[in-house]
């Protein structure tokens, strides 16, 4: 397997631990939302209802696990950039493949160049 091959396989899996991470996350703030929305319709107060169930921490926690999922699928990219480079297949034939612009293609190929090299 190449190093671009490796790169990629070692990303894809801090890609899917970020994801089920940030699933975790977002399905303690669903909860705690239900909860709060409860709780207010019972007749208490935001401030209370918030405050049994950490609306700040809870904010940080989501804020804090998607910027994890976002460092993780961009680092993916990169390495699909890189590998698809060595591989011999076009900036262009993989940002159709992904659905991307050109011009978000062409900034990733280079960034990956840069980066990765």
């Amino acid at each position: 397997m190449s190093k671009g091959s490796k790169r990629l396989v070692r990303d894809m899996a801090a890609l899917v631990e970020a994801t089920e991470e940030l699933c975790s996350v977002l399905e303690r703030y669903m909860e705690g939302s239900v909860d709060v929305a409860g709780r207010v319709e019972r007749g208490e107060l935001l401030a209370d209802a918030l405050g049994a169930n950490k609306g700040g921490m809870r904010r940080r926690e989501v804020t804090d696990a998607l910027a994890e999922f976002e460092a993780a699928r961009h680092q993916v990219r990169l390495a699909m950039f890189a590998l698809a480079g060595e591989q011999g297949t076009s900036t262009s034939e993989l940002g159709r493949q992904l659905a991307f612009s050109r011009q978000l293609a062409s900034r990733l190929a280079t960034e990956a160049k840069e980066t990765l090299s």
